[in-house]
């Protein structure tokens, strides 16, 4: 499945703000609409403020803002049940006197020469989130938007970007090697662990031609490199390999629909007519979990169902709703018990963690990688780093 453009946005977006914030607002600009984003920095909850102006220009600037009130609901309906909580002349605040183990709303108003504006667009948090038990490793910079992790055993694999280099890793006794690397005509982007994390799946595709994908996997026990044979008029768009990597479920750059391939009877088969972008197979293989944005009068909103594989003609099964268009990157615990998702619904590249049973959310801050590494522990690369050229990535444990 095609997944990174969308965090690579997170970045952007995080590069973006942090770029913004390093530039002298325009003090004189009228402020057209403000911004609030909320953040997890330990055990606090942060805020950052940020007010526009458009100046008559397309794109606004920043400018500044005389004061600022900070409106908070612990549920939200519109914004009929927000309460005012802080009225400040900061830009960045940490938040007082949050009940534990709820989820927030927050969205602000800004006050500049006597005049206030409206409510900003509310943002949600939770004033619930986990601490890593454990530091893995740290990678070079240029590698952590690359990294995919085995739930079955100690391994992370990932792309170096600037040498190039395919790495197998070790997090436990952090060996590692050098599997394969680019060439001038053939390049490699890592793509997961499957039967039983004893193949490292990597896409291949010709630098001058990125349509035409192609796959091919290496095997931890006989470290050697097997090409996979796809149907052939397909043209693979967005894919995800199932578990035991005997199918894989695609979209096509020329034909419309989500396809059904088997790799061990070389059937090829439409499964559903609709358009898709972003699914997971579960973890025995009979179901897919769909990505969709559901139909509805107001925000937008995400929603995760599931097919029944032996039954297309069966309504899909609805699992899970997020009050955000931008839910990405979802990834199942292998049992099914949770998902790992990002999103950026506080203005901030975040984790999200979700447990099916209790209905709880979890939020990590300012991440760039994660994957799980068991049933219950997944890894976290964040956007911190001491050095600038390597970040560290974190064990997670769930409770």
């Amino acid at each position: 499945m095609k997944k990174i453009p969308l965090l690579i946005v997170f970045i952007v977006a995080l590069l973006t703000n942090a770029c913004l914030k390093k530039h002298d607002p325009e003090p004189n600009g009228e402020i057209s609409s403000m911004e609030v984003s909320a953040k997890r920095v330990n055990d606090d909850v942060i805020v950052d403020i940020v007010a526009y102006t458009d100046n008559g220009q397309v794109n606004p600037k920043t400018t500044t803002f005389d004061a600022a009130e900070i409106w908070i609901a612990e549920d939200v309906k519109g914004y009929a049940n927000m309460e005012l909580a802080y009225t400040t002349t900061q830009t960045s605040l940490k938040l007082e006197n949050l009940k534990p183990d709820k989820d927030y709303y927050v969205a602000v108003k800004g006050i500049k020469n006597g005049k206030k504006t409206g409510f900003s667009k509310y943002i949600m948090f939770v004033n619930r989130s986990l601490k890593p038990t454990s530091t893995l490793f740290e990678m070079p910079a240029s590698a952590v938007y690359y990294i995919k992790s085995s739930s079955t055993r100690p391994y992370v694999a990932y792309l170096d970007n600037t040498t190039g280099e395919v790495i197998l890793q070790n997090w436990q006794d952090k060996s590692k090697k050098v599997i394969v690397k680019n060439t001038d005509t053939k390049v490699y982007q890592v793509r997961g662990f499957y039967a039983e994390g004893s193949r490292l799946f990597l896409e291949t595709s010709n630098p001058y031609n990125h349509s035409e994908r192609a796959f091919e996997y290496y095997d931890l026990a006989t470290k050697k490199f097997v090409a996979v044979e796809l149907p052939a008029r397909a043209r693979v768009w967005n894919y995800a390999f199932s578990a035991d990597a005997s199918k894989l479920a695609y979209t096509d750059y020329s034909r419309q629909g989500l396809y059904i391939y088997d790799m061990t009877t070389k059937e090829d088969k439409k499964y559903l007519s609709d358009s898709f972008y972003s699914f997971e197979w579960s973890a025995d293989g009979k179901n897919i979990y769909l990505i969709r944005n559901k139909a509805f009068m107001g925000p937008p909103i995400a929603e995760i169902v599931k097919y029944d594989i032996t039954n297309a003609a069966q309504e899909p099964t609805p699992l899970f709703e997020w009050r955000d268009e931008t839910m990405a990157w979802v990834m199942l615990s292998p049992k099914e018990e949770y998902i790992l998702f990002a999103s950026y619904i506080s203005n901030s590249p975040d984790l999200w963690i979700f447990e099916f049973k209790t209905k709880k959310f979890w939020q990590i801050s300012g991440i760039i990688n994660f994957g799980w590494l068991s049933d219950k522990e997944f890894f976290v690369t964040t956007g911190e780093s001491e050095s600038g050229t390597t970040y560290k990535t974190y064990k997670y444990t769930m409770p």
